[in-house]
């Protein structure tokens, strides 16, 4: 191999490397963007949902009646869960 094309593939290969370097970290980028999306969405809907939960009566869960906050609070996750669950199903986020 002459020194030219060792050069050369020495060039290519850093090359490659920075290239795959740029594009994990552009994938990296995205994946914290969706991330957080998603975390600000459950947020909302956690915000949402608490005043719901608060106010409901006669609710179950298990056989077990939601009468404390800690299970008023459940109940809200729950339904923050549900809701960012269908906003991927329907790809809206």
């Amino acid at each position: 191999m002459t020194a030219d094309a060792y050069q050369a593939a020495k060039q290519q290969g850093y090359a490659q490397g920075y290239a795959a370097g740029k594009r994990r970290r552009q994938r990296a980028i995205a994946e914290d963007r969706k991330r957080a999306t998603q975390n600000a969405f459950w947020q909302r809907a956690m915000l949402a949902a608490l005043p719901f939960a608060m106010q409901q009566e006669g609710w179950c869960r298990d056989g077990k009646p939601i009468t404390t906050v800690l299970d008023r609070v459940r109940l809200a996750r729950n339904v923050a869960d549900a809701a960012l669950l269908a906003a991927q199903e329907q790809d809206r986020l």
